[in-house]
């Protein structure tokens, strides 16, 4: 949570209900959290998860914004009564939450199930929306159909692992290896899909066998770079709003009269010199 990599500003809000707290105290309280599996069969003590608004609307997020976020999340997931610890990260001027909570429930005795956790997230995700006016995501994906037509015909066109990943990239998709499922499908938005569940008539025995010779890049890379992707694509159509435009042309417009000054200045300063040695001379008569 605290490697630096991309990031260029990493800040802790929260550890087990402090918000000023240090490096040192973040790493002792997520050991002592994970630690509380051993108190049952579980080799799972943490839950993590991570809040990451679309492009833009990180901008207006404060942080006590991000603790409310992070109470809507633990509520859903279960969560609410548990410690945690929340980090921001800032990679290319967006910001991420990721938040870890302890899952071991003292008072029960026993851990916070995580079982269909992507449903609870998933309820959050509205709620979150609701709350902070963000852009509302559409509960389906009406392209689903026509993704999965275009991987069919791919998969039946190109017999070789690598044509198939390379023609699909072509079409905006990237093939990347999964967790819970071994292969995924990230599409230009950068949702995730089974891979398995997108091509007719295959089974994952048949997509192992193809593509056993490739390496693969990891969900989560694969939607990082989607998303990078995406920025890029916003902040260039930024740089070109008419808003922006009439800004460069207001800064040229300042530059140039600068520059028209300083032309003048220097001109009256020469002027100044030529009288003063017309002066000089005249006396020297």
């Amino acid at each position: 949570m605290l490697a630096a990599n991309d990031n260029t500003c990493i800040q802790i809000i929260d550890v087990a209900g402090w918000d000023d707290t240090d490096e040192r105290t973040m790493r002792r309280t997520l050991v002592s959290m994970s630690l509380t599996s051993e108190l049952t069969r579980s080799d799972k003590g943490l839950y993590h998860a991570q809040i990451n608004p679309a492009y833009g609307e990180d901008q207006n997020m404060t942080v006590e914004h991000w603790r409310q976020a992070a109470d809507i999340l633990s509520k859903q997931l279960q969560l609410e009564d548990q410690r945690r610890v929340m980090v921001l990260h800032t990679k290319k001027g967006r910001t991420h939450a990721h938040v870890v909570w302890e899952r071991y429930d003292f008072n029960r005795g026993i851990m916070v199930s995580d079982s269909f956790s992507h449903l609870a997230q998933n309820r959050a995700r509205k709620e979150l929306e609701i709350t902070f006016g963000h852009k509302r995501t559409p509960e389906r994906n009406k392209n689903r159909p026509v993704i999965k037509q275009k991987l069919t015909d791919l998969w039946e066109k190109f017999q070789k692992g690598h044509e198939f990943i390379k023609a699909a990239a072509k079409e905006g998709y990237i093939i990347a290896k999964g967790v819970k499922r071994p292969f995924r499908v990230i599409d230009e938005n950068g949702r995730s899909f089974n891979l398995v569940k997108q091509i007719d008539n295959v089974k994952t025995r048949d997509i192992r066998e193809r593509l056993k010779d490739e390496k693969l890049v990891s969900e989560k890379e694969a939607i990082e770079q989607i998303r990078d992707h995406q920025d890029a694509l916003r902040q260039e159509k930024d740089s070109k709003s008419p808003d922006n435009a009439q800004q460069i042309n207001r800064d040229e417009m300042i530059d140039n009269l600068a520059k028209e000054l300083k032309k003048q200045k220097y001109i009256q300063e020469l002027q100044a010199m030529a009288e003063q040695y017309k002066s000089q001379i005249g006396l020297s008569r």
